[in-house]
């Protein structure tokens, strides 16, 4: 299990202040053990909360003032040209020194009118070209008839690429032609364990017994009291959060839901999420802890309980690993506020991954 820091930078306020205040986070977030920085994007006709427009620019400037592994969280392939893509990503890839993963989905229908592309033609066969023509274009040789990437990535085939998406191809896709998979922020848990299990099922193996990827962000406020926690998120991430909601964007395994927030609590709760999601395959997890309207201080402090009380437990965690820690962390303790946590564990820990994955199969 690998944890990151998620990127909110929004297009209510200047640009560089905001990009200015995240590379100071990223510096903290560094010295606990956090090893990668991630950024989305969208491409709004109105000022939002959340996102800017061209992940690979926010990146690249990103690329020179930290040393953490850099992802796109998502990068919309409804506004970029394959060819110009491979060139753009293949290019940051140098600039970073091969620290690059390349986190994709496609955007909404309305992407490519505002980054003034044709609309593409059908979303899945469009999706599965690009994902080719990439490892292609970093794989040629200068001089052949195929797509060429000049100059090339650090590595011959390029970066790592995640997929996102909520339908079984998705999976698939993740599968089979990319390195892993992506659950994005308003995947609700079942949804995120549905997509995560249907991946390993398409990879015919299970985390640590095979290589893949299984990744999400997630928002994340961490206080030494529960209550305090939620009151802080309820708060503080609301701006970020209603605009799922008010679009209708919180989505389970069956179709839309209510938001949920698992990695809201105490060092402790936190733990108990990052148990099911490795019992669940999920190998990474990118924590969303500055949206819009957050204090400073407040993420720092999130930071700090995560870095000094979470993250040791997790890096490089399989699910053996996972249970074996659950168990004695829970048993060498009689504290009666356990409770309800030890006996999720414990159910989730007796479930059958192998089954999931044959059903989402």
């Amino acid at each position: 299990m690998r944890l990151g820091v998620a990127l909110d930078l929004s297009s209510r306020e200047p640009v560089r202040p905001q990009v200015d205040r995240a590379v100071t986070l990223l510096a903290h977030a560094e010295r606990y053990g956090f090893d990668s920085a991630w950024v989305g994007e969208s491409y709004h006709a109105a000022a939002q909360p959340f996102h800017l427009p061209s992940a690979l620019m926010v990146l690249a400037h990103l690329a020179g003032r930290t040393s953490l592994a850099l992802g796109s969280a998502v990068l919309l392939l409804r506004a970029y040209s394959p060819e110009k893509l491979a060139y753009e990503a293949a290019l940051l890839d140098q600039l970073c020194g091969g620290r690059l993963t390349l986190g994709l989905g496609l955007g909404g229908s309305e992407v490519a009118g505002r980054a003034g592309l044709p609309a593409s033609g059908p979303a899945g066969a469009a999706f599965d070209a690009t994902l080719k023509l990439l490892r292609d274009a970093w794989s040629a040789d200068a001089g052949t008839d195929a797509p060429v990437a000049i100059p090339p990535p650090v590595r011959r085939g390029g970066p790592r690429i995640l997929v996102g998406g909520k339908v079984a191809a998705s999976a698939r896709r993740a599968a089979t032609l990319a390195d892993g998979f992506y659950g994005a922020t308003n995947y609700c848990d079942d949804l995120l364990i549905k997509q995560s299990a249907a991946y390993w099922a398409y990879r015919d193996g299970r985390p640590g017994a095979t290589e893949g990827v299984v990744a999400t962000t997630r928002f994340c406020v961490v206080h030494e009291n529960a209550a305090t926690a939620r009151e802080l998120a309820a708060r503080h991430l609301k701006a970020a959060t209603d605009y799922y909601t008010e679009r209708g964007l919180w989505m389970g395994a069956d179709g839309p839901a209510q938001p949920e927030f698992p990695m809201v609590g105490t060092p402790d709760e936190i733990d108990a999420t990052i148990t099911r999601y490795v019992l669940a395959g999920v190998t990474s997890v990118q924590l969303r802890v500055a949206p819009f309207g957050m204090p400073p201080e407040v993420a720092r402090h999130t930071l700090d309980l995560v870095g000094r009380h979470v993250l040791p437990h997790w890096h490089d965690t399989t699910a053996s690993d996972a249970i074996t820690y659950t168990t004695d962390l829970f048993d060498a303790t009689n504290d009666s506020s356990h409770d309800d946590i030890r006996g999720d564990i414990r159910r989730d820990i007796g479930k059958d991954i192998r089954k999931q994955a044959k059903d989402a199969s």
